[in-house]
């Protein structure tokens, strides 16, 4: 009876071990892995990000990590389920006090208009919205008579900020 109860024990003893370090050896993913995990589903690479926190912790039976982090144009909050990888929620708020940005229908009236020409004989190629430095711009491109233009325009205001004219070879 004796030996039985010490068996017992022992295999206790080993299942108990094995749980505890199964439990606290490579399970969870690292602050430095889920900072990747963010930043890839925010999916702007080339932004540089600054991590205000990282916090790691215990939320109903669940590990969690809690990211704030930001680049130039936005602040993103963060939540990552530690075991299984997957983002259980995110936020993004603008850093810019909440402007929004014209609409593209009045950035290209504004861009003809200076441009002293009709839309509707242009050839329009692009109208984005790109990052110089920290200021969102659209970038206008299209073509009249063999001359490409290039307009930058700040998309909050409208303000024209650059002009380019290129004169094309004619094929």
């Amino acid at each position: 009876m004796k030996k039985i109860a010490i068996i017992v024990v022992i295999i206790f003893l080993i299942i108990s071990s094995f749980i505890i370090y199964k439990h606290f050896n490579n399970e969870y993913i690292t602050s430095e892995e889920a900072q990747i995990i963010a930043m890839e589903d925010v999916s702007n690479k080339d932004n540089e990000y600054t991590f205000n926190s990282v916090e790691f912790k215990e939320t109903n039976d669940m590990y969690i990590y809690t990211l704030e982090f930001s680049d130039n144009v936005n602040y993103y909050t963060y939540k990552i389920n530690a075991k299984t990888k997957k983002i259980i929620s995110s936020k993004k708020e603008s850093l810019t006090n909440n402007k929004t940005y014209m609409k593209e229908e009045d950035i290209l009236i504004n861009v003809f208009k200076n441009a002293a020409l009709d839309q509707s004989e242009c050839n329009l190629i692009s109208n984005i919205v790109i990052l110089e430095g920290d200021i969102p711009v659209y970038n206008t491109v299209f073509y009249y008579n063999n001359i490409r233009y290039e307009y930058k325009t700040n998309a909050f205001t409208g303000a024209i900020i650059s002009v380019t004219k290129l004169m094309e070879n004619a094929a």
